[in-house]
């Protein structure tokens, strides 16, 4: 019987209703069973109504039934009493719990690059740090992967929502923004608050405060709510000291740093670019898990007033992009088509994507084949982009056409000269106009083979504020989740042709690897078709050239890894060449490193990482980290890990070689999910130089900026204004 035939005769078991009323009889009509004394039988003369029918329960009573019809209707609004429902609605099956744990365990453990290093509390909390004395930005519990999946198998779970919402958060708990294991079945909604939050420090205190607020009709705030919300202080939340409530929240949630003070700034709004200036709303106001509750109480303190107000604010609750509303109408249809469906499409994140049937087969070079486009975004990176931005409304124009207000501009001490896909380069005015800013939102360049504008277009924008008589700039990553990792390769080369521009890497080489490499190495390719286990594809840090062989996986080294041994694979890097570089003659660039500065929030990760650390570490470019916690250093990067891939795209990969593994690999080979959900995970480790022998991940030393600046009321609006701060401090 197929797997939607027994779920369906389970769920009308569950279903039925007896109505029938209790027979009475006398006791001369009634004697016990032989076999169970305390079980009653009818005589055979009394009569016994005949048991109903089972009854299908009704659809206006149908939690799911509700928010597909909801959903269907404009703006739609969905209720958090039928959502919960729906999601609870799924009971807890064992046989599929025990099916997607082999899954994860399967590929966690032979391809996770950090499944061992996860689990050392030293490293978690940067205690092994090779610099006597120095203080780590590191906050993060130790988390035995293996052991914990083990776990899971002999724990009873209420429903399945239960279950799912446990492995996603035992994967978020190690604090790598590469890994996740997520189920679209329980991602079919956002939900979102009206009110934006940020945390400046003021008077040299840090406190919550309202960074933005919808006071629109939608957003159905209660009648009690003050006026004027926009920085009104906010000292508790449901209850709790705010800041208190969103480091609880960030820390369960965001898995973007193993920085608490990252994790903190990726909760709260934030202004940044990304082909225009917008306001980044933050994981908590923003959120994909169900909450706690269908309202979140806000105590206010606004202006001189000196009583505080408590206003309670409901959640808005939207259809997500992988909501099939359209198809579904009651729980079980649900289960079919957001649960079981498409279970082995690569990604969970957007059902059109899976009714098109993409072949995702991942990518060396952290750029993957996804039905044409070039990447395999980061789980922390996806979470960022799918909380969307608004749009920050132009000011109000005057008679000659200048803006009615200066402060409403995002930007009002500098000039845009130039923009490109990833970039916008700004001059500073006034007495600061040899001073410069390239603001590079993220680095998904298009393969420069085919279509090198990104590439071409970047180091113009670099020439034209050279020209402009620029002396110093400032590169601002704020909010960048990274991208491809030749482009990130790119921009290195652009400043210091003379220096090798990647990053030096190793892979897990465990005995499935290596076979899997003997397969791959020895077959014919067309064009870029080709495993990512092919040691053909990765350049021999020993040798400088591509190795012949799979001798990069097979005659490997040996290294301890959160105090177990393991195998790795020979140190390689990517592939990488360009035709216009290096810049000669009057192209070339003229900053070194003591006229440039970098400055991030914290959320500088993958590919934004390697154009950071490379700029910082080994060539000593000053870093400046906004925000985070006061009195505590902030990182200024974060997941730098190897490139990713997912578990569909690692299954496809040994079915396309048709690699039977033996012996004991062979309960340990990858499969697909049997349900549509999505496991991502880092597959290499990278190193801050070649001879290091901590990844570049856990390697504390480096991550704290050298300069924290706080957030303030003004920066916090106008990134300009941490420009001019950091333009006084070269």
């Amino acid at each position: 019987m197929k797997l939607t035939s027994i779920l369906t005769v389970a769920a009308a078991l569950c279903a039925l209703t007896v109505n029938a009323a209790p027979e009475t009889h006398s006791t001369k009509d009634i004697h016990l069973s032989s076999t169970d004394p305390s079980t009653p039988s009818v005589n055979a003369k009394a009569k016994v109504k005949p048991k109903p029918k089972p009854t299908k329960p009704s659809k206006a009573n149908d939690p799911c039934a509700i928010i597909a019809k909801q959903a269907k209707s404009p703006g739609a609004s969905l209720s958090y009493s039928a959502v919960k429902g729906c999601y609870e609605a799924h009971k807890f099956r064992k046989d599929i719990a025990d099916k997607v744990l082999t899954s994860v365990e399967n590929v966690l453990g032979n391809f996770y690059a950090f499944v061992d290093q996860a689990r050392d509390p030293y490293l978690n909390n940067g205690r092994d740090s090779p610099k006597p004395g120095s203080s780590s930005v590191f906050k993060t519990p130790p988390v035995d992967l293996m052991k914990e999946l083990a776990k899971m198998r002999t724990t009873k779970y209420k429903n399945d929502y239960e279950f799912q919402m446990a492995l996603t958060f035992l994967t978020l708990s190690v604090n790598d923004g590469h890994l996740t294991y997520r189920d679209s079945c329980y991602d079919t909604v956002s939900f979102g608050q009206p009110l934006i939050l940020y945390a400046p420090v003021v008077n040299n205190k840090q406190s919550v405060r309202v960074f933005y607020a919808d006071t629109s009709k939608e957003a159905k705030l209660p009648a009690n709510t003050p006026k004027d919300l926009v920085d009104c202080a906010v000292t508790d939340i449901d209850g709790v000291p705010a800041l208190e409530a969103i480091q609880t929240f960030t820390d369960k949630y965001s898995a973007l740093s193993k920085d608490p003070g990252v994790r903190l700034n990726d909760a709260l709004g934030s202004v940044s670019w990304n082909e225009n200036w917008g306001i980044y709303p933050g994981g908590f106001a923003r959120r994909w898990a169900l909450p706690a509750k269908a309202t979140m109480d806000y105590t206010l303190q606004c202006g001189a007033s000196k009583k505080p107000v408590t206003i309670t604010v409901p959640w808005r609750i939207t259809p997500s992009d992988s909501f099939e509303h359209s198809i579904f109408d009651d729980t079980k249809s649900y289960w079919e088509v957001q649960c079981i469906a498409n279970a082995n499409a690569h990604s969970v994140f957007n059902n059109k994507a899976q009714r098109n049937n993409i072949n995702n087969k991942g990518a060396v070079n952290g750029v993957a084949a996804l039905g044409g486009d070039k990447e395999e975004v980061a789980p922390a990176t996806e979470a960022f982009r799918r909380r969307g931005k608004i749009e920050i409304a132009a000011p109000p124009r005057r008679s000659n056409g200048k803006p009615a207000d200066d402060s409403s501009e995002v930007i009002t001490r500098a000039k845009q000269v130039f923009s490109t896909g990833t970039t916008a380069y700004y001059q500073l005015t006034g007495s600061n106009k040899d001073k410069c800013v390239a603001v590079i939102s993220n680095e998904y360049a298009g393969d420069f083979r085919f279509q090198n504008e990104d590439y071409v277009n970047f180091f113009k924008g670099l020439q034209m504020l050279r020209d402009r008589g620029c002396k110093k700039l400032i590169l601002d990553m704020t909010n960048n989740g990274g991208g491809s990792v030749d482009f990130a390769y790119f921009v290195n080369k652009v400043f210091f042709p003379e220096e090798d521009a990647f990053f030096v890497q190793d892979l897990p080489s465990s005995t499935m690897v290596q076979e899997v490499a003997k397969i791959a190495s020895a077959k014919k390719y067309k064009g870029d078709d080709g495993s990512a286990f092919d040691a053909r594809r990765y350049v021999s840090l020993a040798t400088k050239r591509s190795f012949k062989d799979a001798t990069m996986f097979t005659k490997g080294t040996i290294a301890k890894r959160g105090g177990k041994t393991v195998s790795l694979s020979q140190r390689n890097y990517h592939e990488h060449s360009w035709p216009f570089l290096p810049l000669k003659g009057k192209n070339a660039l003229t900053w070194k490193p003591k006229d440039m500065a970098i400055v991030t929030n914290g959320y500088c990760g993958s590919a934004c990482t390697m154009i950071a650390t490379r700029f910082n570490i080994v060539h000593g470019v000053k870093t400046y980290a906004v925000g985070g916690i006061q009195h505590r250093d902030l990182s200024y990067f974060t997941f730098p890990g190897g490139f990713v891939l997912n578990n569909a795209a690692i299954v496809s990969d040994l079915d396309a070689l048709k690699f039977k593994p033996r012996g004991k690999d062979a309960a340990r080979r990858p499969v697909n999910l049997p349900i549509a959900a999505d496991t991502r995970l880092t597959v290499g480790e990278i190193y801050a130089f070649a001879n290091s022998t901590v990844p570049l991940e856990y390697d504390a030393q480096y991550f704290a900026a050298t300069v924290h600046l706080d957030q303030d009321l003004v920066s916090a609006r106008h990134p300009d204004q941490t420009w001019l701060k950091i333009a006084k401090d070269f």
